[in-house]
């Protein structure tokens, strides 16, 4: 259900949202732009169940949400807000203030990329080509760009807010990686380009239909890092993969959340 209110072309929410209520109950939430939008994606709900139809007034619901978090470590690094003082003794400290884009460093998928780009710097890889697919907020990218500091960086969004918020995240950390907006490979930049690392944090329906395009980009010695994938759907997801040529190898979950290695 959260798929069908998320990503049908006709009634595409701006968010989905899955709360757990108990035993045997969850609810489900989806934001759209218009009420009219709403109304046809009820549509698609199964007529035994329960939905009701309201408006949220006009917040910035993401900085109110996560301005008070508190930082994340992961591996070496430590993502943190301006109003705190990241732990000393971490290596690679990432400054991101809550905003209009997705990422701060809070969420399983987030923290599992992190972890598995320590783990590959610590292994000795050194991607001298890295895309940033789905950037949101710019933290790969970041974190990307402190562990590789001699590596082109490519960040992309489909989102012109989150690239903003992306470049103004480097500024604040003082990196710098070249930005693009584009509907995942459909920018005339990335055709025919080919990547040593590919870190796609997106969902599992888009990274499914991405998959030909990012097996296309990977170099024959590069590999990708795949998230934002539910547990139950990380075989979905990984068969997707293999079908393109690719090996591919999941991660213990994080969360409720698998990541996935892929190397041709």
């Amino acid at each position: 259900m959260a798929e069908t209110l998320g990503f049908d072309d006709m009634t595409e929410a701006l968010s989905v949202s899955i709360f757990d209520d108990g035993p045997d109950r969850v609810h489900i939430q989806a934001l759209y732009e218009t009420k009219a939008h709403a109304e046809a994606a009820s549509a698609t709900i199964d007529p035994r169940l329960e939905f009701a139809i309201s408006q949220v007034p006009n917040e910035d619901w993401v900085r109110l949400s996560q301005s008070g978090l508190a930082p994340v470590m992961a591996g070496r690094f430590a993502i943190h807000g301006s109003h705190d003082t990241p732990p000393r003794g971490l290596a690679f400290p990432i400054q991101v203030d809550a905003g209009q884009a997705f990422g701060t460093g809070h969420h399983g998928t987030t923290q599992s990329c992190l972890l598995m780009l320590d783990e590959l710097e610590t292994s000795g890889a050194k991607p001298g080509q890295i895309l940033d697919l789905g950037t949101g907020a710019g933290v790969l990218a970041i974190a990307a760009a402190k562990l590789f500091p001699e590596a082109s960086i490519l960040a992309t969004d489909i989102d012109p807010m989150a690239i903003e918020v992306a470049i103004s995240n480097a500024m604040s950390n003082d990196v710098s990686y070249e930005s693009l907006v584009a509907d995942g490979f459909e920018a005339d930049s990335l055709r025919g380009r080919t990547f040593d690392l590919i870190i796609a944090n997106i969902l599992a329906g888009p990274l499914r239909e991405l998959a030909p395009d990012i097996a296309g980009a990977i170099s024959p010695d590069g590999q990708a890092i795949l998230s934002g994938i539910l547990d139950e759907q990380a075989q979905w997801v990984a068969d997707a993969f293999r079908k393109t040529g690719l090996t591919v190898q999941s991660r213990p979950s994080l969360g409720g959340w698998t990541s996935l290695w892929a190397r041709p």
